[in-house]
């Protein structure tokens, strides 16, 4: 009887094996295409109301506002032009602050931050400029990340500088932004050079994640009611963990377990340069998308990886985004600049990633990646960093 148990139950882990790691898969089809102003190495989906708008930007200084239709058709509504004529723009993100909605614009070439107040029609207007001072760091401004805590939101700002470091800012109603706290890089933690952040809620604490592209590896923070915060754990690059040139970060809960996913583009994919810090890990040791839990205290621990092979388009990745599926996978889609691809992965409640489908795009992307559940259909936008081309594409389950 008991033999007869176990074989039962190993045959329903092994069929329930069998429908986690065959299903499900995606195609990818594209179902518009638009030109932008110039390249995309930015962009982000709002949602106002019931509608839907894509923002994007890159290496000129205009921010392009497009409405999503709800079969993924995009509507050029207008193009905006940032402060200062040379600035470039990363970064971007929205949020709603005191029932206000607003567009947050890394200008990298101005070391500045610029916020937009977004109105109902999707148009935006500029509300704020905020400079760098010798005493923050929004040299070179790629990433921004906005934390919504009881009583105040804040946005923190990391980038590429020579001095590098993380700010916090308090983010007023009409869209001011107020300086909190800025902590220096050091050699323990990893911010020097931030391209990704992402946030957790664990256990009534709220703790920050940031991407060390320069100094590779992932440092967790706890950020307090004030908006001040204090690191609580780092996890450097090795040959098993695959954050040599740290990229994308995000963050994902499933079934009470807290991930952060973390991409990165190997140092091997740049020339040799002046602005490539770290020289003694100038290695390559494969391409892998790595996954971290984290505990009640923020700690960073190693979960699993997703190791790139000749079946996978994982080479150089520079963004991840997360789409929704239900309460114990999330769709994980892989964007890279030397692959020229999307890959697609499912996010498991035990931390596993599980290939789920890809396309090659034709052209490269670098950051330039974002995505929305629409209804019930999900779509992912993705431009080129080489040309003027920005696709969307809608995400079919595969029978």
């Amino acid at each position: 009887m008991m033999r007869r148990f176990i074989y039962l139950l190993l045959n329903v882990v092994f069929f329930q094996s069998i429908g986690l790691y065959g299903q499900p898969q995606f195609e990818l089809i594209a179902v518009d295409q638009v030109e932008t102003s110039f390249n995309t190495v930015t962009c982000t989906v709002h949602q106002f109301g019931s509608h839907h708008y894509l923002y994007t930007a890159g290496d000129d200084n205009k921010i392009g506002a497009f409405k999503v239709q709800r079969a993924g058709k995009l509507q050029l509504l207008s193009e905006y032009t940032v402060t200062g004529a040379r600035n470039t723009v990363r970064g971007l993100i929205t949020d709603r602050i005191s029932g206000n909605d607003f567009l947050f614009a890394g200008l990298k070439g101005g070391n500045a931050v610029e916020v937009f107040s977004i109105h109902p029609d999707g148009t935006l207007e500029s509300v704020f400029v905020l400079p760098d001072t010798d005493t923050t760091h929004l040299g070179i401004v790629i990433t921004l990340q906005v934390i919504h805590m009881e009583s105040d939101a804040y946005l923190f700002v990391g980038g590429l500088e020579k001095t590098p470091g993380l700010s916090a800012f308090r983010i007023s109603a009409t869209g001011e932004l107020e300086h909190v706290q800025s902590m220096a890089d050091t050699e323990d933690i990893f911010t020097d050079g931030i391209i990704g952040m992402s946030v957790h809620r664990i256990e009534g604490k709220t703790f920050l994640f940031t991407g060390g592209f320069q100094d590779n590896g992932l440092s967790s923070f706890r950020v307090y009611e004030d908006g001040h915060f204090e690191n609580v754990s780092n996890i450097g690059d090795d040959p098993n963990r695959f954050l040599n040139g740290a990229y994308p970060v995000i963050s994902a809960t499933k079934s009470g377990w807290n991930y952060v996913i973390v991409g990165h583009r190997h140092h091997i994919y740049y020339k040799p340069t002046p602005w490539i810090k770290d020289r003694d890990t100038y290695y390559y040791h494969g391409d892998a998308v790595s996954v971290f839990r984290v505990d009640e205290a923020g700690q960073l621990l190693p979960r699993s990886i997703f190791l790139g092979n000749s079946e996978t388009l994982i080479r150089g990745q520079t963004r991840i985004q997360k789409l929704p599926m239900d309460e114990d996978y999330d769709l994980i889609a892989v964007a890279t600049r030397d692959d020229q691809s999307i890959q697609l992965c499912v996010l498991t409640n035990t931390g596993r990633l599980i290939e789920a489908g890809k396309i090659k795009t034709g052209f490269p992307i670098y950051y330039g990646l974002c995505g929305q559940k629409i209804g019930e259909q999900l779509f992912l936008f993705a431009g080129s960093v080489s040309g003027k081309e920005l696709v969307a594409y809608r995400l079919d389950p595969r029978e």
